[in-house]
């Protein structure tokens, strides 16, 4: 089978989980003996992290704008290569790449799936510009899709509120390669290059900006530090203009010894990280079931996270707490979890059991080459194009 997945791009710190989801399912397609090409752009670009999708072609295209990243000799390769692919999964929202190559298969009346992996809602900033890109591009990718895949139900009723039939949609949640966070990682190593004393570890891995709710949790981490002194917290994330607000909060509420600011972390010392803190937090004011929440809790790492995450299976599961997205919320979460120490490690061990049996990565692929041969075997006329 001959698939393309097409998406904004790669990059490895910039991307977040959307772009990690792709990247995974294709490496794990060309592992099950699937021919498959990513058609991206050169954001972000990282030769090493490229080099791990092994077998997987990649087509990277310069781009103009690094606003909108409207990428350069597009229209060429299309008119080549799209009459090439069986099948094509077109990802993410509001992306100049993902709009044209739709344009494009609505002429050849080629088959697809669209995945939109959380970016439907018009929210942050050029408002006007994604209401339009949803009227033109969105609700019609949607309508036209062999299947929409769905991360949660929060997802598939977004998709049929713009018009897929529920038969044309499928929920396939995102997953993680298990087997890497399995590994036992030196708790002493991992405090000694980044400067973390002893305490207990409260952990945050993510995005800084405010719809990931950094500030959130530094203002209710702060509101509870007095009952649990002994605790600090330990923020790692690529700062998307955030910092210096973070900054100013644990000034201003004079917790300036009990947070510690970290760049990025990947691999190894991202496992390490998960398995030295006591607790990992996802405050999110929005989310799409945060790839993050299923590592720490591979890790063995119990979860409090928001409602907002749309992952309220873990707490279903025993591994994990949800709590409304606002300071009091999260603040009653820290105190319940951290009063009582036999709760955080139950919940690290039936959260660990969970993840491993349900998000593992070649059970989600599975589920994609699936919908993609059933996308394939419609008859041409009968194409939702």
């Amino acid at each position: 089978m001959r698939v393309l997945n097409v998406i904004m791009c790669l990059d490895p710190i910039g991307g977040g989980g959307s772009v990690e989801r792709i990247y995974q399912l294709s490496r794990h397609l060309s592992l099950m003996g699937e021919d498959c090409t990513i058609l991206t752009t050169k954001q972000g670009w990282n030769e090493d992290h490229i080099r791990g999708l092994g077998n997987v072609k990649v087509v990277a295209l310069p781009y103009l704008s690094e606003r909108f990243k409207i990428p350069i000799g597009l229209f060429s390769w299309l008119n080549r290569h799209i009459r090439d692919y069986e099948v094509v999964h077109l990802a993410m929202n509001w992306t100049a790449i993902t709009a044209v190559t739709y344009l494009y298969l609505r002429y050849y009346k080629r088959p697809y799936v669209y995945s939109a992996m959380g970016w439907i809602a018009v929210d942050g900033r050029s408002r006007i510009f994604k209401r339009v890109y949803r009227e033109l591009f969105t609700k019609p990718m949607v309508r036209h899709a062999e299947t929409c895949v769905a991360i949660t139900k929060r997802e598939a009723a977004d998709y049929e509120s713009m018009g897929a039939g529920r038969a044309n949609i499928s929920l396939i949640p995102n997953g993680i390669n298990v087997e890497s966070f399995l590994a036992p990682q030196s708790d002493e190593v991992f405090r000694a290059r980044y400067g973390i004393d002893s305490r207990p570890v409260i952990l945050f891995i993510g995005r800084l900006n405010a719809i990931k709710g950094p500030d959130l949790l530094i203002k209710a981490f702060s509101s509870i530090s007095g009952e649990f002194p002994n605790y600090q917290l330990v923020i790692a994330g690529n700062n998307y203009g955030f910092l210096e607000e973070l900054q100013r909060l644990v000034e201003l509420y004079k917790i300036n010894g009990k947070v510690t600011f970290l760049d990025p972390i990947f691999g190894v010392e991202k496992n390490a990280a998960y398995q030295s803190a006591e607790l990992f937090v996802i405050p999110s004011r929005f989310d799409t079931m945060t790839i993050v929440a299923l590592e720490a809790a591979a890790s063995g790492t119990p979860v409090l996270l928001t409602k907002q995450c749309d992952f309220n299976e873990l707490q279903q599961a025993g591994g994990g707490l949800a709590v409304e997205a606002n300071v009091e919320g999260l603040a009653d979460g820290l105190r319940v979890l951290l009063s009582k120490q036999e709760r955080l490690s139950e919940m690290g061990r039936l959260g660990k059991e969970y993840v491993a049996k349900t998000y593992n990565w070649p059970q989600i692929c599975k589920q994609f080459i699936e919908i993609f041969r059933n996308a394939m075997s419609t008859p041409m006329s009968q194409h939702r194009n």
